[in-house]
């Protein structure tokens, strides 16, 4: 049984590194571009992997047994101008489940934890999140969550292919008068 753990600071995450890169390799043709055409490097994401730890970095892990099956890294109170209108947010900067595990909703599960389940003090009003616009199944998983699309950078991946960015509102904003 996959069973999800939580971790939200760099030491921790240590031992897991290594697992983490195999997978993010295994997925790199499951992004548009694949992560490592980015780099044109031969031995793969790598520059776009170190980038995924740095100390604002949250990491939900999905586990059977003690098997690193799949991850979610989120940047914990995230901020960017074009985001600016969507923070203090949770940016979620990937997820990645291993081919053999797929179809257990691990993705969902991922989603749910976010949402639902982070501590206290992680929470903030909004999570966001991008992807690109002939991803269909993770644009309509976010739809289906109650993402809301809010940018588009139109054709920057291709002929028709653009990066499209969501965002959905965890907690009211409480309104001072």
């Amino acid at each position: 049984m996959v069973k999800l753990k939580f971790i939200d600071n760099l030491i921790e995450i240590l031992p897991f590194k290594d697992s983490i890169w195999e997978i993010l390799l295994l997925c790199d043709k499951d992004f548009y571009p694949p992560l490592s055409s980015r780099e044109n490097n031969p031995l793969g994401p790598i520059n776009y992997f170190e980038c995924l730890f740095t100390d604002t970095s949250k990491f939900i892990l999905a586990l059977d047994e003690s098997k690193l099956v799949g991850f979610s890294i989120f940047y914990h109170n995230y901020y960017e101008d074009l985001i600016a209108k969507y923070t203090p947010c949770n940016y979620v900067k990937i997820a990645c489940v291993h081919p053999e595990y797929r179809g257990q909703k691990i993705a969902s599960k991922f989603n749910r934890f976010i949402e639902q389940k982070l501590p206290d003090d992680l929470i903030l009003p909004f999570i966001v999140r991008r992807t690109w616009s002939s991803n269909f199944p993770q644009m309509r998983l976010l739809k289906n969550y109650g993402y809301t699309l809010f940018h588009m950078f139109e054709n920057d991946r291709g002929d028709d292919i653009s990066t499209v960015y969501f965002a959905k509102c965890i907690q009211p904003i409480e309104v001072i008068s």
